[in-house]
Parts: C-alpha cells; structure tokens; sequence
C-alpha cells in the first residue's frame, strides 16, 4: 500500500469519527441500566426476600416509572415491559431462587437528561434498593467515576487504528489509543497515564487470569515449537508432508485441512496451523500473507459455527435466557433450554463464515488473488521471498529460522508426538473442568446438548496453558531422552524462541488494554444507541449484521459485541417479525441472531486490535499490519456477499431460500475471483521441482 493510500484510509476512519450520529440518551440509559441490573453488583440481590418456604423468593414483575423519557403511554408500557423481563432473566440465573407473584414489585424510576442519567430501584415500602447515577464532564454537578458514553468514546479506537494505518506502527499506535481513552475517561492527563497503568494493566489485563493463561498458552507452546524445530522434529514433519505437499496449492490445501480440523478452538487453531505449516509454506514459496489468511480465516469462523467448540456455549449464552419472552412458531413459549436447538437454526444463515471458507478454498483450487495479496503471491513466487523486505514479523528471527545443528536426525515423531499431546490433553481438560463444573447432568439430556454445557464451562484456556506446558516438557524429553540435544541445548533453546514472542505480547497486551479501555469509555453502548432505530423487518437482520461489524472492528472483540447485541435481539427481531409474513416472528429472530454473531466476526476478523488477528500474525511469523492489509479485501468481499447474496433474499424470500443463498454466494465469490483474481504463478514458469498437479 502506497504512503498515499495509507495516508487517505487513516483519513477515512477518522472522517467516520465525526459522522457517527450521535446516541439516543434514552436508548444510551436503558442499556446502561440493564447492564447495572444484570451485572453482579446488581441491586436485586436486595429485593431477594425469604419465602415461607424457605426457598429465596422474588417478585415476578416490574413497575417502571418515567419521570422524563418516555413520551407516551405506549413507550411507558414497553419499557416497562422490557424491564420486567430484565428482572425475570436476572432471577432465573439465580441458583435456588423462585418467583412469587405476591410480593408487591420494585420500581425502577429512570430520569434521562442532557448530561447523564440516574436510575433507582426502590423496594415497594419505600426501601432505597439501589442507584446508579452516571454523569457526563458538562454536567452542571460534575462528572460521576463512571463515564457517560460520548462521541470520545470512539477516540481509542479510531484513533489506534488510524495511526497503525498511517505510520505503520502497531505498538506506538495502540499505546497512543489507550492513553488518549485514558485520559479521556479520567478527565486529566497525569491522571490517566496513571489508571492506564496501575488499573487497566495491572489490574485488569495482568491480573485477569484469563489473559494470564492465554499468554502461558502462547509462550509454553511457541517454545515447544522451538525445542521441536531445534531437535529435526518440525523439519521430520515437513519431510513427511512433502510427498503430498509438493507445490504452492497442495501445500495451502494441507494448510486449510488444518485449520478445519482444530476445529475446537480459534486460539489452538491459530497457534498450531500457523508454527507446523509456515517451515512448509516457505519452501514451496507461499507468502506469509497468504497463509496468515488461511490461518485467520479457519479459526473464528470455524470455531463460531462449530457445534462442538469452546465458542457455541458463550453464544448461546448471550440469547438464551431472552428466549421464554417469545413464542415458537406453533404458538408455544420456547424456554431457556432451547437455546441450543435456536443456534443449530441459524447454522445455515452463518453467511460470513461460510462465504469465508468458500472463498478460501476457491482462492487455492483457482489460483487466483487479488489486491495486495496478489503482490505478496508474486513476490514469494517470483522473487523466493515469504516475507516483504520492509516487513516486521510478528516473532523475530530466533524462531523462523531456528534449524537443527548438523548432523541431527529429521525425526516428525518429535513434533508429532508433542502436538498430539497439546490436542489430545486440552480436549481432556476442557471435558474435565466443564464436567466438574456442571456437575451431574439432568438424564433426560441429548448428548449433544450434554457436551455443549461442558465445553461452555470447560475453561479452555486454562486447559490450553496446561497442555502447552506438558507438550514444552514432553518436547524436551523427547530431544534428551534420544540424546539429540542436551538438556541445557533444549532449554536454550526453549528461552530463545521465549525471547522472540516480546515484539507480538507488547502487542497483545496493548490490543487488550485498548479493549479494557473502550469498556470503561462505553464505546460499544455508545454505538448500539446511536445506530439502533426503527427499520423495516426484512433491513433489520441487515442492519443488526452492519452495526455489529463496526462495534466489533472498533473494539477488537467479538465476544464483547455479541454480549452487548444479543440480548436485545430476540424480543426485537421476534416483535418486528409479526409483521413480515414471509418469515414470522421466530424466522426474523433465528436470522438475526445468526446476523449478530457474524457481523460480530467479520469486525473482529478485520480488526488489527483483535486478539486472534494478532495471534494469526504472530503464528505464521507474518508483518501484522501486512496481514491486516492483505486479508482486508477478501473479508470485505465476504462481508458483500454474505449481505447482498445471503442476508437480503432470504429476508425477502423466506428462510427456505437458504440453499440458494449459498448457490449464489458461492457463484458469487467464483466470479468475482475468475473475473478481477489473477494467477501468481502465471508470470513466471514453475521452477523444476516446484510444480503443483
């Protein structure tokens, strides 16, 4: 990409700063409000009474009163309504509470005004049961700790993503945006360089144990694959590879079986298609880019559509619980438990991550790319380079090039072993801890339904820190034990390979202080009222996959959007459907669930600020933003096509029209590819031995 273009993109995203409408203070307070309710400081805990029979006990319904707000009597009644729900959800997450519709209900009284809000719940005999007040810098009482979300909310964000495009520099451009977010949120300088450090590292990144073991995952396993490159085991596995991967599309197949097969994890899939196939994809002249964009493009939308993956837990979790509000098509309430079975029906309407997949598979078998990573094609092809001449990789030369001394033995056990042991150990672990965790299982459950809870309680990344941690011992063992290397040369180099991840952590520790510090500004409250507005039925799964897509590309997760979007959707879309005969209340809802949790990808996905960006980066030795560059243009093309091929003739058409959906997303992407794709190979003739049948 030309300075100019850099330069001209940084300028778009900056433009966008100031077109974002601004947010509704009504829609900005009722989700701020819901998400005081349902958080765990939540002032229901109070309202909990003892019922006579000893069980804990709480009232089923909700008063709500506006004093300002609320326009009409119609408005009082649904946000009433909506609440009363948001006390019903909050009580069935309870262990041990019931509901009682003797109890006289709470009040919630909201008032909205031009600089913040302030909501109370009170008990029925007057009881303060709790208050949140958040107030903005321009209110005429002073600003409260907790900010009210404003157009500076976006600052982090658009501001670390514009300098990473401009200056082409990832680590100065997210210290920049964490800072500006932090003193915005402290409302001093000195002030907010100091909760930058002391609360958002410290505290929320380093003390998080979540993050904790993703890096104990990240450094045990990169220096796993330094004590297997060390002592032959990776060159043993190239070796044995070699006879079916023999060119660049043999070799990218092999790559994108791979990541099709790790289908449990999008952080496994990343970490360990990335170190076992980049030796490969070098030598038979694949540019890192290229299979940084396979690695990428089969973790998040594999493991998001994967019935049996860490993922479909989190996300049946973030819309189960609204599901006993609605109704299912015979006129029956669904209930919680269903949530697995709404999930398995928005399988075929995942148009991203299917389109993804497509067009990975088809870029290989046609020969044909596009855009910048047509350059990086020809460039590996042609010139014999993976990597740019002004690239940064992601991990440092102590571990691309790490090759066993002369004269050691190319043994593939001594890689495959160890792998197999990480893979084998963490789908044990994550069973473990999800089994302890849910305990005894009702009989009557499908099996299917028994392994989802315990993938969702199965704590993978603690597993994963552990099984990498056995895999780097088991690695070590192997090399000793056959006397290919010393101890004290296994460990050397374990700790070299160690000391080159210090480029890609700084990275990843910054990518999530940038996200910690959109939290505590409210950037994706923020964005959801001011995009979140009446449309007609068929746009909304549409618009709900387009505001998801710039929530989650703004703050780097996909997690974060869906738990913000999704709990709002199933009430919504299933409402707005009534009035669309071609799909029905429950059609609209099951298709714009499945919109959120694409969109919410497809941001995360292009996001040089998501985790699993940076890790796809950092596993296939890739320059990060090259790989952001590179992969940009095939994900917008997915992106299209999921919303013009997929989204808007099936809202249309009915959700029976999905398998033409596919069909012409399919033909879609095939003649896009055919049409403006070109083979890189095409202008130079195969070097002798390089061929590919």
């Amino acid at each position: 990409m030309t300075g100019s273009l850099r330069y001209l993109l940084a300028a778009a995203f900056v433009l966008a700063y100031f077109l974002v409408p601004a947010a509704d203070d009504r829609e900005l307070a009722d989700i701020q409000t819901r998400s005081w309710l349902m958080g765990d400081d939540s002032p229901f805990t109070a309202a909990v009474v003892e019922g006579a029979d000893g069980q804990r006990a709480v009232a089923r319904a909700l008063g709500v009163s506006y004093l300002a707000g609320a326009t009409s009597v119609e408005e009082r009644r649904e946000r009433a309504e909506a609440l009363a729900r948001t006390l019903r959800e909050w009580a069935r997450g309870q262990a041990g509470l019931t509901t009682r519709d003797d109890l006289p209900p709470p009040v919630l009284e909201v008032v909205v005004g031009d600089h913040g809000f302030l909501a109370t719940l009170t008990a029925a005999d007057g009881r303060e049961l709790g208050r949140r007040e958040v107030r903005s810098a321009d209110s005429p009482a002073g600003r409260t700790p907790d900010y009210y979300p404003d157009r500076r909310s976006l600052l982090p964000a658009v501001l670390a993503i514009a300098l990473a495009i401009a200056t082409g520099r990832v680590i100065w451009s997210l210290l920049a945006g964490c800072l500006a977010g932090a003193m915005v949120h402290r409302g001093a300088v000195v002030d907010g360089a100091w909760h930058f450090a002391s609360d958002t590292l410290a505290r929320d990144v380093f003390g998080d144990r979540f993050y904790f073991e993703i890096l104990g995952f990240v450094v045990f396993l990169f220096m796993t694959v330094g004590v297997m490159a060390r002592g032959g085991g990776v060159q043993g596995m190239v070796e044995w590879i070699r006879g079916l991967a023999r060119g660049p599309i043999s070799t990218q197949l092999c790559s994108f079986a791979i990541g099709i097969l790790i289908f449990f994890d999008d952080y496994s899939n990343c970490i360990i298609a990335g170190t076992t196939m980049r030796p490969l994809t070098d030598r038979n002249r694949v540019s890192r880019e290229k299979l940084a964009y396979i690695v990428d493009a089969t973790a998040a939308p594999v493991a998001g559509v994967s019935i049996f993956s860490t993922w479909v837990a989190y996300e049946v979790s973030t819309f189960a619980t609204q599901l006993p509000e609605v109704t299912r098509p015979d006129g029956a309430p669904y209930e919680q438990s269903d949530g697995f079975a709404v999930f398995v029906q928005t399988l075929p309407y995942r148009f991203y991550c299917l389109f993804t997949l497509v067009m990975v598979l088809l870029t290989i078998v046609l020969r044909r790319e596009f855009g910048p990573m047509l350059k990086a094609a020809r460039r590996a092809w042609t010139d014999h380079k993976p990597v740019a001449d002004d690239a940064r990789p992601m991990v440092s030369e102590n571990l691309t090039k790490t090759e066993p001394p002369p004269g050691v033995p190319h043994r593939g056990l001594n890689a495959l072993l160890p792998i197999m042991l990480l893979v084998g150990m963490t789908v044990a672990l994550i069973a473990w801890f999800g089994y302890s965790a849910i305990g005894e299982l009702p009989p009557g459950l499908p099996w299917f339904e028994r392994v989802v809870k315990i993938l969702g309680e199965g704590q993978s990344q603690r597993a994963l820190c552990w099984s990498s941690g056995a895999a780097l011992l088991f690695a070590i063992a192997l090399v000793v034990s056959q006397r290919i290397l010393t101890l004290r040369e296994a460990v050397l180099s374990a700790l070299r390979s160690a000391s080159s991840l210090l480029f890609a952590i700084v990275i990843l520790v910054l990518a999530w202080g940038i996200g910690q510090t959109c939290r505590d500004l409210g950037t994706a409250p923020y964005l959801t009222a001011a995009f979140r507005s009446a449309f007609e039925p068929w746009l909304l799964p549409v618009v709900m996959f387009l505001l998801s897509s710039v929530v989650a590309f703004s703050t780097g997760t996909s997690y974060g959007t869906m738990a913000i979007l999704l709990p709002n959707v199933v009430v919504l879309a299933h409402g707005m459907g009534e009035a669309a005969p071609e799909l029905g209340g429950p059609g609209l809802m099951v298709l714009t669930i499945g919109a959120v949790l694409e969109g919410s990808i497809f941001g995360d996905h292009c996001s040089p600020i998501s985790d699993t960006t940076v890790l796809s980066s950092v596993a296939t030795g890739s320059d990060h933003l090259h790989h952001v560059r590179t992969q940009a243009p095939y994900a917008l093309l997915g992106m299209c096509t999921a919303v013009v091929a997929g989204y808007v003739p099936v809202a249309l058409l009915g959700l029976d029209a999905w398998p033409l959906a596919w069909l012409a997303g399919a033909a879609t992407i095939a003649t896009f590819l055919l049409v403006f794709g070109r083979d890189p190979t095409r202008a130079a003739s195969a070097p002798r031995g390089q061929g590919d049948a």
